[in-house]
This record gives structure tokens, sequence and C-alpha cells, in this order.
């Protein structure tokens, strides 16, 4: 199998053309066959009658290993009579070879080949339904703006009208079978070419896949100055800081993909690529501060702890054992994050025997602090991409799959700065990412620990951190305000309110669609990234609901939900997290069971506080 992939960048200042030429020879089969007759009639006392024929015919041939050819056979007869009997009958024939024939004619050549060996129709992409091109849109916008978050950049919104836009240049382009830029200067414009035989585009197309690969272009990429060629022109026009609207859209056929994406306002204008292509987003935390190669024990200890808290977490939530820092191994990783920054690269070790994870991160500040969970959260992200249950297709979510991957139990750290750029290289052992192995390695969010991995610790032996006890403390004593029984603490339930406060982290609040559950949430924003809001605040937010509710009534109420749930009698068990992201918002959620705000037994479950 043959699998050639080009991608194409658009700029408003430079596009490219290429030129089109018609085809000098018919467009369909049905063409190729022309017949052509002229009598010429000479009456006189000679009464010697003579009549001329032309017949002209055209063969097209394409046979495996040889070059395809037309063959156009030009056949005259000329013939006299006397009367109704041929006095003299002469014909000549002419054959003339053409070399070079269309591409589109090869095409329709070898797709009648096709059909004629297989006897069925070829499918095209005009058969797919709209529900895959509807999907492939969604995940295409959700990998922008996942990119984007992580340059500090305002998410796209999809337009219906740029889509059909994108979709007829796609369609244009799969005919003409070359990739040129639209003519249309008011959007910007990248493009993806995928060619290979066994192609299925209703499996086989993610909309991450043209994302990622324009990303790519980001290891190329000096934010410090203007550029003076378009070689990262992919990654600019999707990070790109003024455009607002996306509009996308694929055409596949015959073993061949073509994605077209238009961006609203057009990216890549010269002379404003350093305002509007920022380096990776900073997060800056006081507790942890790498500046340079030469970091102190106390520094390396920190933040050391912090990555590897970071890690455990999202391990505990797919159901994976906590890892454990190996001092041996924190000496490889930081061998290799001090390569990578004396060279300037960013590249896995050859042969190496663990599993590795890479992060780099740009900030001319001197004083330029980084939290340990920014890189873990960073790799965490390609979570949402990953195929749960089966072998993935390619690597594209490695950086995930290393972070949980079941068999892993120890993990190295290294750390190194220079000239503003810090590099981070994790080590794994036993390493993960085998080929066959992903889909009982690789867990979906929630899954059950085993009895070993039951007392997964985040700072305290029961297995609870300091949110979570006193978030507990608090509910119960409201609880006891309304004669409600306090709450226990249940660790999967706290699991299921993790993977939803992240969920949120990335694509904002809501609450969970088809939650068995009871469930409140809560956000709120600082400006200092290191802010982490009180359980007491959270919870007093939710309580302080109860002004508008209204005792003995039978009714539900919008604005006061969070409070009836909270003091809901029924309730017996909860479970809470909270998540933050790169732009300072952290998201808490709570989960209860059995869940409260049942229509019809508000008065028996909300009762009224009792008087001191």
């Amino acid at each position: 199998m043959s699998l050639e992939i080009y991608d194409h960048a658009g700029s408003t200042n430079s596009l490219s053309s290429v030129e089109s030429r018609k085809s000098n020879f018919p467009g369909s089969l049905t063409d190729l066959h022309r017949f052509r007759r002229t009598a010429h009639g000479h009456d006189g006392s000679s009464r010697i009658v003579m009549v001329r024929k032309t017949d002209q015919r055209t063969f097209a041939s394409i046979q495996n290993g040889k070059e395809p050819m037309l063959e156009t056979v030009t056949r005259e007869t000329i013939e006299t009579f006397r009367g109704q009997r041929t006095a003299c009958k002469i014909t000549t024939e002419k054959k003339n070879r053409e070399e070079t024939v269309p591409p589109d004619l090869v095409e329709t050549l070898a797709e009648k080949a096709d059909r004629s060996r297989r006897g069925t129709p070829v499918k095209t992409s005009k058969n797919l339904q709209a529900k895959t091109l509807e999907q492939f849109q969604t995940e295409c916008l959700q990998d922008h703006n996942m990119y984007r978050r992580r340059h500090g950049v305002t998410p796209l919104k999809l337009n219906k009208q740029m889509c059909k836009s994108c979709l007829d240049h796609a369609t244009f382009l799969l005919k003409k079978n070359n990739l040129q830029h639209s003519s249309n200067k008011k959007y910007g414009e990248n493009i993806y070419f995928i060619s290979s035989p066994s192609l299925n585009p209703n499996t086989d197309i993610k909309g991450s896949e043209p994302v990622d690969m324009w990303y790519r272009e980001v290891k190329k990429h000096d934010f410090t100055k203007e550029p003076t060629l378009l070689s990262t022109g992919h990654f600019t026009q999707v990070v790109w800081k003024e455009s607002q609207e996306l509009g996308v859209a694929f055409v596949a056929a015959k073993g061949k993909l073509v994605v077209v994406a238009q961006y609203y306002p057009p990216g890549n204008i010269i002379g404003s690529f350093v305002e509007n292509v920022p380096p990776l987003v900073t997060n800056i935390n006081n507790n942890n501060c790498i500046s340079t190669l030469n970091i102190s024990k106390t520094a390396k200890s920190s933040f050391n702890a912090a990555i590897l808290d970071a890690h455990n977490k999202y391990r505990m939530l797919h159901g994976a054992r906590p890892l454990e820092l190996d001092a041996n191994l924190c000496r490889f990783s930081e061998e290799w994050a001090k390569m990578c920054a004396e060279r300037g690269i960013m590249e896995h070790r050859k042969n190496n025997p663990y599993g590795e994870n890479i992060f780099c991160i740009h900030n001319a500040d001197p004083n330029f602090v980084i939290s340990g969970n920014m890189p873990v959260d960073s790799w965490y992200e390609e979570h949402q991409a990953h195929p749960f249950g089966r072998e993935p297709s390619n690597l594209s979510t490695g950086h995930f799959s290393q972070v949980v991957w079941k068999t892993s139990e120890k993990l190295g750290v290294g750390v190194a700065t220079r000239n503003g750029y810090t590099y981070i290289v994790a080590n794994y052992s036993p390493a993960g990412n085998f080929v066959g192995h992903f889909a009982e390695s690789v867990l979906p969010a929630g899954s059950l620990a085993t009895p070993d991995q039951e007392r997964v610790s985040f700072g305290d032996e029961i297995g609870f951190d300091q949110f979570q006890l006193e978030a507990l403390k608090y509910h119960n004593e409201y609880r006891k305000k309304h004669n409600a029984p306090p709450l226990t603490l249940n660790k999967q339930l706290s699991i299921f309110a993790l993977e939803w406060a992240q969920h949120c982290a990335f694509h904002g609040m809501s609450h969970r669609p088809k939650n068995e559950y009871g469930e409140n949430t809560y956000m709120v924003y600082s400006s200092d990234f290191s802010f982490t809001p009180c359980a007491k605040d959270v919870v007093s937010t939710w309580y302080a609901q109860k002004r508008h509710h209204i005792f003995g009534l039978e009714c539900v109420n919008m604005n006061t939900l969070h409070f009836t749930q909270l003091v809901w009698k029924e309730t017996s068990e909860m479970g809470i997290a909270l998540a933050k992201n790169s732009k300072g918002e952290t998201y808490v959620v709570a989960n209860y069971n059995p869940r409260g705000n049942v229509v019809g037994h508000f008065n028996e479950n909300v009762l009224k506080a009792k008087v001191v």
C-alpha cells in the first residue's frame, strides 16, 4: 500500500497558483467514438458515381505495467459506381498514437477497469452521510481550540457558510487532482491531502489528524521575529490570535482525501506574526521555580513532587496504580533535558529503554516560574482523541497513554532551561505504548482500581486531599442545621467528579448529560494562577441559595437546586474534586448518591433549619 500525505498553508499576501489547462481530448469515453460520413455525387452523361467514406475511431487502453495510450485509427474508402454496380473500391488506413493522456481520462479508465474486474460500483464521497462530515467538523474545531488554548488565544467558532466554501473548494481540488489555494482572499486557508488505496472515509478520517499535522510545525517556528518564509504557515494560521471563525470540510473518493480549512479574519499577515502568534502560555506558581540549568536541590525536589502528584491524580482517574519517583531515572531524564536545551531541539532519545514524554515552553522573563501540573495537563489533553478499547492507528495520543499506562511503576523527571526555553523530560519504567496492549493498559476515565490500588493518596492517609475533607465538613455542618444525616466521602464518586471537572476546565461549565447522580458545579477565576478556592467558600456559595427557597411548597425552583441538593435528606454519600486550566479558571464538581432534587419529594427531603 502506498501512502502519500501533502499539506499546504495559506497566506493572504502570497498565494501560489497552478495553471489549469483544459484537455485536448474528450472528457468521457462516450465522446471518444466519433463517426463522420461525407458523400459526393457526380451526376452527368458519364453516369459514374463516386462515394467517399471516412470512419475514425479512437481507442483508449491502460494495462498493468504499461503507460496509458490513445490510438486513433482513420479509415477512408473511395468507391465508384456505374449504375448499381461497383466499378472501383480503394480503402486506406492511418494510425496515430498519443503518448500523453489527460489525468482525468486515466482516472476514468482505471475506474472502469476496476468496475469490470469487481462487477460493483465504486463508492465516492458523494454518498457520505452528512453526520460524518458534521462529526469531522466538530472534532476539527475542538482540536483547533485545544491548541489555541495552549497559546493563550481565544477559541474559534464554526461558521456554516465558510464550511460550505471549504466543501466547494475541496470538491474542486479532488476533481482537478492538484493542490492550489482558492481565489477567495477574504479567508486564510490550510489544505491537507492524503492518497491511500485503503482509505475509508467513514472510519479512517478524524478531525484531529489534519490539525495535528499543521500544528507540528511549531517545532520550527521562531516566536521572536517575523518569518522570512512560510515554512510554519499551517501552525501560525491555526493559532493566529485575530482569527475568530473557522470553516472546514473534507471530500474523499477513489482512495484520496482533501481537507480544506478557512479562517476569518485571515492570518499569516506579514509584519503581524510576533503579536498574533504567541508562545505557549505560562502558568506562574511561586512554589516551583525552574529558571537555569543549575537548579537548586530544593527547587528540583519541589518540582518533581508536583509533577509526580499531577501524574498520579490522572492515573487514579484511569484505574492505574500511582507512580514512584526513582532517583536513577531522574538523573537519566535530566541528562537528556540538558542535551535538548543545549542543542535547542525537542527530540526523543534514540534506543531509549524507557517510556518518554517531552514538553517545552518559552518565556523571556528571567523570573519565569512553571508549575508541575502544567506539562502533565498538556500531555493529558490528548485523551479527548484517544480510541479507548482498541488499538490506535497512530501515536497522536502517545503522551496521554504513557501518562496513564497501567503497568508503568516508576517516574524520572529532568528539567533544563536555556535562552528562555524550558525543557521537561519524563521517563517511565516499565515503558508504555506497546502495540497490541493499548486496550488493556489505557483504561477509560472512571475505571475501577484493582485492590492493590485502592489506597491512592493525594496527601492524606485515607486517600482524600485537604480540599475534599473540608468540603465534606462544611456539607455536614449545613446538613445538620436542616436535620439531614451526615454524608460520607466516596472515592469512586470523587474520581467521577474529577473527570467532569477536567472536562469543564477544557470545554467550559456545563452539567454532565444523563447523570445518574446529583451534581453541583462551581467556577472561579483568578489572575493569580496559583490560587485555589477554599472549600468553605464553594459550599457556602451553594448554600446561599437558601434565601430563595420556599419551604413547604412542592415545586422545582431552578435558582435553589444547589442548596436543595446540598441538604437533601436521602443523600448519603458524595464525591468532590477540582480542576484548573491555563486561563486561571478553577472548576469544582460535586456528585451525590442517591441523587436529590427529585420532583414530588422536596417537602420530605428539604427541611427547614432548626431554631437554635
